[in-house]
């Protein structure tokens, strides 16, 4: 087999509004006023942060916002960058995007890692491309990304399921017949005789009814909750989660519906899962972003700096 020659690395212009000009594929002849404001707020504002938020509405160019930083950094400093979306069609759209309408070399990851091409892995691990996947690939017990340099997180009003999936238990009486009812039980004795019904007697009448264990209960009984699920837990997929939360289930909740159990932590502890925690920079984008902290709380970043919303 040939050698082949290394990729050429492209410079990358001073800020990462400049380098829309330098893309061999443009729809657009320049960026929008809200898209630069956005980028130039991030060069003189955000670049050296380790967590950044940024607001455009759906339908303003969000995606090619969140392109262009993820290229300049690639370009720039040489980093791994990945990319997430909530979706798989998602991922899809924006590697057409990148790809077609943009001319970047990105690569889509989809599906579990051993489905990876090498030559895809190679690029990304080389800082040769944009990985875009989806947030369960980043967050699961075994990711293939195990230290992006940079994680840009797209959608990120909508990411609190998906990245709290990695900490969360459900049980159904369908699946989980023996273990569901030794937790229904338990939890017999800390609510009243009608939820207690519902919980274990699926009905029509009760498929909309959910409700949550108070927290001063769940903790009287948390002792006995964890023996249960400690004797009872036969299927991988549950012990992972279960060996990261079972140690703390005072900062968890638990959520009853019909024929069905949820526990999940109140912050997903993102602080100790590695891939994530120990990025050098964490972009969250977002149609809607609050101040009350909200984006905080479903991420488990402790202070999340927030650029100014464009004007216009």
């Amino acid at each position: 087999m040939a050698f082949k020659k290394p990729p050429v690395r492209v410079p990358a212009p001073e800020s990462p509004d400049r380098l829309f000009m330098d893309l061999p594929l443009r729809s657009h002849t320049s960026l929008l006023d809200h898209q630069g404001q956005v980028l130039r707020s991030y060069h003189a504002q955000g670049c050296g942060a380790e967590d950044v938020a940024l607001q455009l509405p759906t339908g303003s160019g969000k995606t090619l916002v969140g392109l262009l930083l993820a290229e300049w950094r690639r370009r720039k400093f040489q980093e791994k960058v990945v990319y997430l979306c909530p979706t798989r069609q998602l991922v899809n759209q924006v590697t057409e995007e990148a790809s077609v309408k943009c001319g970047l070399r990105v690569e889509p990851f989809i599906g579990t890692k051993e489905k990876y091409t090498a030559q895809a892995k190679s690029a990304y691990n080389n800082a040769n491309c944009i990985a875009i996947t989806t947030y369960n690939s980043l967050f699961n017990i075994n990711p293939f990304f195990s230290n992006p340099d940079i994680i840009i997180l797209d959608d990120a009003h909508t990411s609190e399921n998906y990245i709290a999936n990695q900490w969360t238990l459900k049980f159904t009486s369908h699946v989980d017949g023996l273990l569901f009812k030794k937790i229904a039980n338990t939890l017999k004795s800390i609510i009243d005789e009608n939820s207690y019904k519902k919980l274990i007697e699926e009905s029509d009448s009760s498929m909309q009814w959910v409700d949550k264990i108070p927290t001063p209960h769940l903790i009287r009984i948390s002792s006995e909750i964890r023996t249960i699920i400690d004797e009872n837990i036969d299927q991988d997929d549950k012990k992972y989660p279960w060996q990261m939360i079972k140690d703390n289930l005072h900062a968890c909740h638990i959520y009853i519906s019909s024929g069905e159990i949820l526990i999940r932590p109140l912050i997903p502890p993102t602080w100790t899962h590695e891939p994530f925690a120990n990025a050098k920079q964490r972009i969250f984008m977002s149609a809607t972003l609050s101040f009350g902290g909200d984006l905080e709380r479903l991420t488990g970043r402790k202070t999340i700096p927030r650029l100014p919303i464009p004007k216009g």
